[in-house]
């Protein structure tokens, strides 16, 4: 059985990675968007939580994103922490789309060997190998859908009754584009 999950999973490989790439751009898109419609206050008010704030989440994904697409391209991410720290909402905005796009647009033009090439993680005291692209992608999107999450769970702690829905199924049921 588990021969043939890997045989088939590893024929859509290409397709799958397309398909989160775009599902990423699209999710971050609509928790934006939605945010867009609240007053940018609510963006700062502080829970219990990993990152504090919906600002907080926000310039985590951000960051992250911006250093794993820096990392796949063997560059170094662009932005400083303390730079995003001190984004007005809208360059917070603006920024983490851009970098979906930018992301979803390096994965759209990869091929499948590409996904598959290695490339070198180093993060001082935590990280230092080779790992497939395909891996490090998946990792990124993992990432920034946990805390899309977060994000849905601050807003309803602090009083936003209406947060969007950005899960994948969602995506693929409601807003992939079918070719």
């Amino acid at each position: 059985m588990l021969q043939e999950i890997t045989a088939t999973t590893d024929k859509n490989l290409h397709t799958l990675l397309k398909d989160y790439a775009i599902y990423n751009q699209v999710a971050n898109k609509r928790i934006i968007n939605w945010l867009k419609t609240k007053p940018t206050y609510v963006l700062d008010i502080e829970v219990p939580s990993s990152a504090n704030s919906l600002k907080q989440t926000l310039i985590h994904i951000w960051q992250v994103e911006l250093s794993w697409f820096a990392c796949l391209q063997q560059t170094s991410a662009l932005l400083p922490y303390e730079q995003l720290c001190n984004s007005s909402a809208d360059e917070i905005f603006e920024g983490l789309l851009e970098q979906s796009e930018k992301f979803a647009d390096y994965i759209l033009d990869l091929e499948e060997t590409e996904l598959k090439a290695t490339t070198h993680v180093y993060i001082p005291n935590v990280l230092d190998c080779d790992i497939p692209r395909f891996e490090l992608i998946q990792l990124c999107f993992d990432h920034s859908t946990y805390h899309r999450v977060q994000i849905t769970n601050i807003a309803l702690l602090i009083g936003l009754a209406d947060p969007p829905i950005t899960n994948y199924m969602y995506y693929l049921s409601r807003e992939r584009v079918l070719a």
